[in-house]
């Protein structure tokens, strides 16, 4: 997958390769951040075009503010572009949207190297009801197709009425339709996570999944996601993971007990550590869940845990499916998928580094490459820039 991103917030124009794990790293106010947000504004906006382009930039735990406070210096004479494209069994699909004070377009592009290629697009006035169309008529194996689309879902209709042309219309409008069914299995880990009271009841689930209530709702519906999240707690800090149903009431508790001294408790009860890991796991191996942002994920946890997260998550991309856009100040979480790496456990394509650093008010992100060995392009000088200038400074040596 790959990442098109045009004067949004610090980003002035950069283009991203995505892999299975894609880690962002630099000083804080770098722009890491606005990765992971260009996912969620994408999200936000094919679920919902029927709104100011504020609400675009609004994420349940973080909202940025209006399009003059979001598009890049402040211009709101810009449009903010953000696209996501990948490439699947020869078929090249591309999905751009263009956000503007008031007013956007959307684009859909296809292309299918062996026999067509279309591209559509749309302008728009934000709050956008879906209520438009465009059409495209493509030639296929000797038929027409005509693609009826509004932005946001596309449809294919076949002159012919055989079967055979019926399922080709079929098979094309799964393809049409592919990045949005995957920005709408976007994910997202933030910053302020875990639980906080000893007992939840169910809630409603909104798409976003973010409050620790919808969380500790996915949970006690799912029995075999809170399973599957036990199963992981165990093998970073040997703690299973339970919900707990209290008879007669609609009340239950998220628990966990020590596997090493069999006493257990609340997740409120416990340390912070575990009991943002049960979020951060539930987030991560939900069904609807294909794609999750992360940030930080070493926040209040020992460097020995860290290293069990990276270890985790390589299993989860491997055993479910799962890809990852991690921003991090971790050096010890870096160094756990390196050498992961180097063991063979993680090919060196399953992970894409980049540096973010900002050149006057642009954030730029450069690709850090990783080899066989677990080496990275340009060492991890990122991380201590300021540690080696002291040891310079104190041993007086030249730079």
């Amino acid at each position: 997958m790959k990442l098109q991103i045009k004067n949004f917030r610090s980003i002035k124009e950069q283009e991203v390769d995505l892999a299975p794990i894609t880690l962002v790293y630099g000083a804080n106010g770098a722009g890491k951040s606005s990765l992971l947000y260009t996912l969620l504004t994408l999200k936000n906006l094919i679920l919902n075009p029927n709104q100011n382009p504020s609400g675009f930039f609004n994420y349940t735990f973080a909202s940025l503010g209006s399009f003059e406070a979001v598009v890049f210096d402040h211009n709101k004479g810009s449009d903010i572009e953000l696209g996501a494209s990948f490439e699947k069994e020869g078929i090249i699909l591309m999905y751009k949207a263009a956000i503007g004070e008031n007013k956007g377009n959307f684009t859909l592009f296809i292309e299918d190297k062996a026999r067509f290629k279309a591209k559509l697009q749309l302008p728009v006035s934000f709050p956008y009801p879906a209520n438009q169309q465009t059409q495209e008529t493509i030639s296929h194996n000797n038929r027409s197709f005509v693609i009826t689309w509004n932005g946001i879902t596309a449809q294919v209709q076949s002159g012919v009425q055989d079967q055979e042309a019926q399922e080709e219309a079929g098979r094309l409008a799964v393809s049409l339709n592919a990045p949005i069914e995957l920005l709408r299995k976007v994910g997202v880990v933030p910053l302020k996570r875990g639980f906080s009271k000893p007992y939840y009841s169910s809630v409603p689930v909104t798409p976003m999944m973010i409050t620790e209530d919808e969380v500790a709702a996915i949970l006690s519906s799912d029995k075999y996601l809170e399973q599957r999240v036990s199963f992981y707690l165990e093998q970073i800090l040997e703690r299973d993971f339970r919900v707990h149903f209290t008879p007669g009431t609609g009340l239950f508790s998220l628990d966990s007990t020590d596997k090493k001294t069999g006493l257990g408790s609340e997740l409120v009860n416990d340390g912070f550590g575990a009991n943002q890991i049960v979020y951060f796991l539930a987030r991560c191996l939900h069904r609807d869940t294909e794609w999750v942002c992360i940030e930080e994920p070493e926040i209040h946890l020992h460097p020995s845990a860290v290293r069990g997260v990276a270890k985790v998550l390589v299993k989860i991309i491997r055993d479910e499916g799962k890809h990852f856009l991690i921003s991090t100040h971790s050096e010890s979480f870096l160094s756990a998928l390196l050498t992961l790496v180097a063991k063979g456990e993680l090919k060196p394509s399953d992970v894409a580094c980049y540096f973010a650093r900002k050149e006057k008010k642009a954030t730029q992100f450069e690709r850090q490459l990783v080899n066989e060995k677990g080496q990275i392009e340009g060492g991890l000088t990122s991380f201590i820039e300021a540690e080696l200038e002291d040891i310079r400074t104190f041993m007086k040596a030249n730079k």
